[in-house]
Order: structure tokens, then sequence, then C-alpha cells
């Protein structure tokens, strides 16, 4: 079986291609926007390696020739500098033009990594699938999009299911460095929005085996959307305490209100345009640490057997392991 894999080398995707190279059933591709030896990765000599951009249609015409599944990881993350422009290009109009060569090329399924950011504030605790999207800002409302999309290509008969992970840890991650060093330097973190709010992050272990297992299970989610979550939820409180035994630092933990904590965000947003600088606190890292991000499984646990294994204290001493090894902490 022929698979493609966007993204390839970013975080999830560098490891869900060592996970697929680990079958030989698996003939493996990869789509890149710069040269494989730029990567310098480990499965560099045992992939098939297609460089364009997502959004050059030709490339992905090459792409996606003679591939049975597409699994498309490939996006503009969220980031201060980042332009409106550069989601919309990548996230949607990226993925329109993979979803319609996809259907040219005939392939047989297209599984795209969503993020469960789509549903924006939860209403209702735990979330499943059925509820409500209302995502706010620029990462989740492109991927929302794309969702749509692809969605509405399936209600065409398009081989296709929609993956949204929660919030994704473990080693090779970046984006918990600086929370790390944080609390290294000050020994001290503000719990923004009071630290109270369940937070169920999916170890990267337990979400490329989900993409797999969707991969091989086929005809039963065809046309699907599925929440790919942890094993755990703890509060935000817990999970900075958490980390902060495991370095043994005493950390000093402050609760704001999540109005107070916007108010100081907008101020620090200013201050960034105005100096042009990144933000030390945004509003969607208030958002992000207020909201509750506690998520049911049970349609993945019960469709095609996903099963979460890692707990959140095991899988972050993993990632801190990860860290010191790689001198990042």
């Amino acid at each position: 079986m022929n698979v493609l894999v966007t993204g390839a080398s970013g975080f999830i995707g560098n490891k869900l291609v060592r996970e697929l190279l680990m079958n030989d059933e698996y003939n493996v591709w990869v789509y890149l926007r710069k040269p494989i030896h730029y990567y310098n990765m480990e499965w560099a000599n045992q992939v098939i390696a297609i460089q364009g951009d997502i959004t050059n249609r030709d490339t992905i015409r090459k792409a996606v020739h003679g591939v049975d599944v597409v699994i498309h990881l490939a996006a503009q993350l969220g980031a201060w500098k980042a332009k409106q422009s550069d989601y919309i290009e990548v996230n949607v109009e990226g993925t329109k033009i993979l979803v319609d060569e996809s259907k040219k090329a005939g392939v047989q399924h297209f599984i795209y990594v969503s993020t469960c950011g789509v549903f924006g504030t939860l209403q209702n605790i735990p979330a499943d699938e059925l509820h409500p999207c209302a995502p706010r800002y620029p990462y989740e409302k492109t991927k929302y999009m794309a969702e749509q999309y692809i969605q509405s290509a399936i209600q065409e008969g398009f081989p296709a299911t929609i993956l949204r992970p929660s919030h994704v840890y473990g080693p090779g991650d970046l984006n918990t460095v600086p929370l790390i060093k944080l609390l290294k330097i000050f020994h001290f973190f503000p719990l923004l929005g009071g630290g109270k709010s369940y937070f169920q992050p999916v170890f990267i272990d337990d979400l490329t085996k989900g993409i797999i297992l969707c991969l091989e299970n086929r005809n039963i989610v065809l046309g699907k959307i599925y929440i790919l979550s942890g094993k755990e939820a703890i509060t935000f409180q817990e999970y900075i305490n958490l980390i902060a035994k495991m370095m043994n630092i005493n950390v000093i933990t402050i609760p704001f209100s999540y109005e107070t904590s916007m108010i100081f965000a907008n101020i620090n947003e200013l201050l960034a345009k105005l100096f042009h600088i990144e933000p030390i606190l945004n509003r969607f890292r208030v958002d992000f640490f207020s909201g509750y991000q506690y998520y049911n499984i049970q349609k993945a646990q019960h469709e095609f057997n996903y099963n979460p294994e890692i707990m959140i204290k095991d899988g972050m001493e993993m990632a801190l392991k990860w860290y010191k090894e790689s001198e990042l902490i």
C-alpha cells in the first residue's frame, strides 16, 4: 500500500513516518517543502520524497499519483507573525488542491488530521464529535474551513476521514519548552483563568497509533469524524505542579481570573505590535490555559479500537528526558 504523508518533517509527521516504516505493508511517500536532505531525517533513504509547496497543483498532482492513502498533516500552525492570508493559503486552499487532485488520482482513503481546537470554547463537558464548532483563532478557523470542504466532498462520495487530536505532546514537541524554561528560571506560573479547567492532551505515540488504526480500518471510518485524545485529564494547576515536581522546582502558582488575564493579554499584544516583538502573553494562550480541553473518545474506542495507553505523568517523563538529552532545557 502506497501511503503519502504531507507535513512529514513536523512533530507528528516525523513520528508517523517512522511508525509506518516499521510495517512492510506500507510504501511511504512524503511531501516536503524543501529537499529531503535539508531535514536530516533518519528515514530519508527509506521513503519516496516529492518536493513542493502545498499550494502547487502540479507537484501535488505528481505526489498523489499512484498513492492509495493520503494522510494530510501539513498546515500553517498558529504563530504570532503569521498573516491571515498564510492560514487561508495553506490550510484552506492547499487542502482543497490536495483533495481535488486526490479525487482525480483515485486515492482510496484521505485522512485529514484536524484539531479539537475547531470546537472553540467547550459548552458541553466532556465534548464528543457532535459538539458544535465555533473556532476563535485563525489556525482553528481555517482548519475548520478545510474540514467543511472535505465534508462536502464526502457527501459527493470522496473516501475521507477527519481526525481531531487534542493537544499533542511528547519527545520532539517544542511547544512545551518555553513553559518549562519559564518554570525553571522564575519558579513562578500565573494560573490563567484560575487553573481549574481540565486538560486532556494526547501523547505522540498514542496519536500516531490512532492514525494508523484509522488507516487499517478504512471501511469502518470512511466519511466520519473522530476525536483522538489522551487517556486521562488533569487540571492545568495539576499539570504545572506535575512538571515542577519532575524538574525538582518549587513553583509559586497564583490564580488570575479570565477577565484579568485577558486584560494583560491585550496590553501585551498592543505593546508587541508597537515594538515589533512577540508577546509573552496573548489572547490565544489565555483561552488555551483557561478553557476546558476535556473530551469523550468512546466513538474511536468502540469503532476502531483506539486505546491511548500513556498517562500524562509517564508521557511528561519521556518528554523531559528528550528535552534534557537534546539540551533544550
